[in-house]
């Protein structure tokens, strides 16, 4: 079984009916069993039901790693939330490259390719491989989108393609896009890659 590739401080991304929570591991015991932090989104706590089963796919040393497991119980300690997972399948390895989406509100400015005036936009999730973002300006779908945004105090400059839009014509937002980065600097990468994990563990803090 793969669980013995997973140690405290691990990442994981536990998926619930198409929607993906980000967590920490916090102890890995014996028999499949883990302790981690209960996900948080929007600055609350997920409470996952239990007996229900989920995909879970966990960040180590040995590459990525996915189980079906189960929530089994809740606890509390020193402050923070915790569930018990337990792994339901004999894990196998995942060679896809992912990351994990933090939800966000960051405000940006965004030019299309050929030029023009910068635009508002508001970054609803981010994550080591683009963004979701809302807007008022009705961008084409074949348009490649420039964005400078600060993070984590720092200007990067960001560029992708649209992947998916939506419109919402009775929203302050009428139009809501999906992005992948594209041609991005490794360096860039890893800085957002790492503000996501910095962010999730500070609303672990927030949240005890």
């Amino acid at each position: 079984m793969f669980i013995d590739g997973i140690k405290t401080g691990d990442r994981l991304e536990i998926t619930s009916a198409g929607k993906a929570y980000v967590s920490v591991v916090e102890a890995a015991g014996e028999n499949g069993e883990l302790t981690v932090h209960m996900p948080i989104e929007y600055g609350k706590l997920v409470k996952l039901q239990k007996n229900e089963e989920y995909s879970v796919l966990f960040f180590t040393e040995k590459g990525m790693l996915r189980f079906t497991a189960a929530v089994s119980d809740y606890e509390k300690a020193d402050g923070f939330n915790f569930i018990k997972l337990n792994l339901l399948s004999e894990g196998e390895r995942v060679q896809r490259r992912s990351f994990f989406r933090f939800n966000c509100v960051i405000p940006f400015k965004f030019t299309l390719d050929g030029g023009g005036a910068p635009r508002d936009g508001v970054m609803k999730d981010i994550c080591g491989g683009g963004i979701r973002f809302v807007t008022n300006y009705d961008i084409p779908k074949d348009k490649r989108v420039s964005c400078v945004a600060e993070i984590n105090g720092e200007t990067l400059c960001l560029a992708g393609e649209i992947l998916h839009k939506q419109h919402f014509p009775k929203s302050v937002y009428a139009y809501q896009y999906r992005i992948e980065f594209t041609g991005m600097v490794q360096g860039d990468r890893d800085k957002i890659v790492q503000y996501v994990y910095d962010e999730q563990r500070r609303e672990i803090k927030r949240i005890r």
